[in-house]
């Protein structure tokens, strides 16, 4: 179908579903479920191949388009993504649509697709108490999602301060929130060693100092001697933690 002049119905949208289906590949499918750990039927469609239709879909009607989406597949869901992400909204206009995108998510993925939601950029601090509302929900993944925002589009000299405060704030025992923590600490890393030195040995649990000292030694430009420093600091964190316990 075409993507770009689709009038956008029930019916229309059941077309849609078909094409879905026929671009998967089962050889992949196996592959996949290891991946995205989601309760959707998984088609194992590239993400290129879903990212263009995407764009074909935002060049069409859009809007309709997110009104009648369901969430049948992962890949389903995906696309929205890549329909929200190129919408022209201004705040007021893009809250809604984005709550309603992460309500559907059931995985890291579907979270992570936020990095692509760029209008974000042209309302950073009226969107900062949504991206609060997030990390303060119990849903881990509005929880992962808040959080890759930050890391995506406040880690600027004028909001890294308020980005990592915010990470403080969170305080979860999800794996997956727990890694956006690690990822939005290792990205601040760089420019924000000494500060982020000091959070990891006084406001993070061990599990989390775990995880950021692991991502921050896998990057490239990270030196043996900053490498040293994670390893002492890690080490003393778990005598801290034993302490404690003890």
């Amino acid at each position: 179908m075409e993507l770009t002049t689709t009038v956008w119905t029930a019916a229309t949208y059941q077309e849609f579903l078909q094409d879905l289906r026929d671009l998967g590949d089962d050889h992949f499918r196996d592959r996949s479920a290891k991946i995205v750990a989601t309760e959707r039927p998984l088609l194992r469609i590239p993400m290129k191949t879903l990212r263009s239709l995407g764009v074909a879909i935002s060049q069409g009607m859009p809007r309709d388009f997110l009104a009648v989406a369901g969430t049948e597949y992962y890949e389903a869901v995906i696309v929205q993504g890549y329909v929200l992400s190129r919408l022209p909204l201004d705040v007021a206009y893009f809250t809604k649509p984005c709550d309603a995108y992460i309500s559907n998510a059931d995985n890291w993925s579907v979270c992570d697709m936020v990095i692509h939601f760029k209008q974000v950029k042209a309302f950073r601090a009226e969107f900062l108490t949504v991206i609060q509302r997030y990390l303060q929900s119990d849903n881990p993944w509005f929880q992962r999602t808040g959080l890759v925002f930050l890391l995506k589009f406040y880690l600027t000299p004028e909001f890294t301060e308020v980005a990592l405060q915010l990470a403080v704030s969170v305080d979860s025992a999800n794996y997956y929130v727990q890694m956006g923590q690690a990822w939005l600490l290792a990205a601040a890393f760089p420019n924000q060693q000494a500060t982020i030195y000091q959070l990891l040995r006084t406001k993070f649990s061990l599990p989390v100092v775990q995880r950021t000292v692991q991502k921050i030694k896998s990057l490239r430009h990270t030196t043996a001697n900053e490498k040293a420093t994670l390893t002492a600091l890690l080490a003393e964190k778990r005598t801290e933690a034993k302490r404690r316990g003890g």
